[in-house]
């Protein structure tokens, strides 16, 4: 995060007939660039010829419209009722203003029909979700899709092919029955399953372009629709990837259709066997990151082919990292331009879970398949384990001990000196999190997922986001968060086993 005053002895740029050499820091429309080789102009030309590199953003002087009530969405997954969660619980309806049951998905060969599973299982919940949220004043939604609905990806992919297609209005009439029938505020549109289902598939990130994938274009038309058909006061949101990784398969034209886009701004690292060890969830973006330590167990990228790796092709994005690629002008790296989004149409990501960086994930409840990547704790759990986890510096939990490393950690020798090692969200990063995202003008923020809080004790994450959603912004708001920003840590520190409780 940037201000006006931490760059004061930054000059302003000015149009030179030589140009700048490598390694020059300017100021250019209330943004910070630096010269990776010879710049022109900042922000003008192809990037791969123009060596001006977007660094910062001066909020002060970019950040006029101020949030003044943020919403705090939450999604509320169908397969915790086997787990006993209390879906009917109303402290829970009490701290939010939209809750998204999740999810209503689709038949894969059957394109356009929902599958009886999903709908048996929403069914199972939705009385007590919409009687109990409306009864508090809660907006309740249906999300359609998710991180397994390959049939999402491939209805809309044949939308975006042919926009013509009888699925379209179809699909829609369905939908819109759906919420009618049971008395639902709107429906939220996820869409995900960019990468392969079976091996030898192509994976649909990476992609060095700026065009939205079919499927993006057909979510577009997709929600274009949905907002025609639907009554008026209903809504039409969406949840799309934070980097342009997937990003870019989405369509800017989206935010034109929905109310917000929310910005999965969580699993930033911790997801993938190839994760370097890190918080995932991380506000500010991450200085000069110190990639494979011997702490860490991460394998690096495969080398692009033009050149050996570096430690930064596989850095720990952040959410501002996330900010800046949704709605920066100047974003740009070697995929494609940021998406250019207005900041008053996006919310962004807080996690009830963190990751154990010191084990692989557990079995899949819904594929029952182990996938890849760090294991993955909720909250409540966490807060039941360690009792002072709540204000754990760093939001980090770090346990010594001697622990066999995760099966697909072979480059690494040695055991991984932790027990534990646990990155996640606490009520006070949360909330200074809601606070800088209302001073950029950001509409709130989504939760994944509301059965990971803490509704049993007094440590919930999301009562604290409620209670901070209405609070005045000012600069001296967020002005104390740009040194917090620069702390990352690379060294063994945190929580050292603050309770003699049974390990998560």
């Amino acid at each position: 995060m940037g201000l006006s005053t931490d760059y004061l002895g930054i000059p302003d740029w000015v149009n030179k007939p030589e140009g700048y050499q490598a390694g020059v820091t300017v100021r250019y429309n209330q943004n910070i660039f630096k010269t990776a080789f010879w710049g022109s102009e900042p922000g003008v030309g192809n990037p791969e010829e123009n060596g001006w590199r977007f660094d910062d953003e001066l909020y002060d002087l970019t950040s006029q419209a101020h949030t003044q009530e943020a919403k705090i969405i939450a999604y509320i997954p169908t397969w915790r009722k086997t787990e006993g969660f209390d879906y009917a619980n109303e402290k829970i309806y009490q701290n939010i203003t939209h809750g998204i049951i999740s999810f209503l998905m689709f038949e894969e060969k059957n394109l356009g029909e929902f599958t009886q599973t999903s709908v048996n299982d929403v069914n199972e919940i939705l009385d007590d979700i919409v009687t109990t949220g409306h009864k508090n004043n809660a907006k309740i939604l249906i999300a359609l899709g998710g991180a397994t609905d390959y049939g999402f990806l491939y209805l809309m992919e044949k939308i975006g092919n042919n926009p013509s297609d009888p699925l379209l209005p179809q699909t829609v009439n369905k939908v819109v029955k759906f919420i009618n029938d049971h008395s639902l505020d709107g429906v939220d549109l996820d869409l995900e399953c960019w990468w392969a289902k079976n091996p030898g598939d192509p994976d649909q990130g990476g992609r060095p372009t700026g065009d939205p994938h079919p499927a993006g274009l057909g979510l577009t038309k997709f929600a274009e629709r949905l907002k025609q058909a639907l009554p008026l006061g209903k809504t039409v949101s969406a949840a799309v990837f934070a980097t342009s990784w997937y990003g870019n398969n989405y369509d800017p034209k989206l935010a034109d259709y929905v109310e917000w886009i929310g910005v999965m701004s969580y699993d930033l690292t911790g997801a993938s066997d190839k994760s370097p060890v890190g918080p995932h969830t991380k506000l500010f973006s991450i200085r000069e990151q110190k990639a494979y330590t011997p702490e860490q167990q991460e394998k690096p990228w495969p080398a692009l082919p033009e050149r050996p790796p570096k430690p930064d092709d596989n850095p720990i994005i952040s959410v501002e990292d996330s900010l800046w690629y949704w709605s920066n002008s100047y974003f740009v790296n070697w995929q494609t331009k940021g998406q250019g989004l207005p900041r008053n149409k996006l919310a962004f990501g807080v996690p009830t879970y963190g990751y154990d960086f010191a084990y692989k994930k557990d079995q899949d409840p819904q594929s029952h398949e182990i996938p890849p990547g760090y294991k993955v704790i909720q909250y409540k759990d966490i807060v039941r384990n360690y009792p002072y986890s709540d204000t754990a510096p760093y939001a980090n939990i770090k346990e010594l001990g001697s622990t066999p490393r995760p099966d697909f950690v072979s480059h690494v020798p040695g055991n991984y000196p932790y027990a534990h090692n646990i990155y996640f969200e606490t009520p006070e990063t949360a909330v200074e999190k809601l606070k800088f995202l209302k001073y950029v003008g950001v509409q709130g923020v989504i939760v994944w997922d509301i059965t990971g809080d803490d509704w049993q004790g007094n440590k919930s994450i999301i009562k604290a986001l409620y209670q901070a959603k209405d609070l005045p912004v000012d600069l001296s708001a967020i002005s104390g968060f740009y040194t917090k920003k620069q702390q990352y840590p690379n060294v063994p520190v945190g929580v050292e086993k603050v309770s003699q409780a049974a390990p998560v």
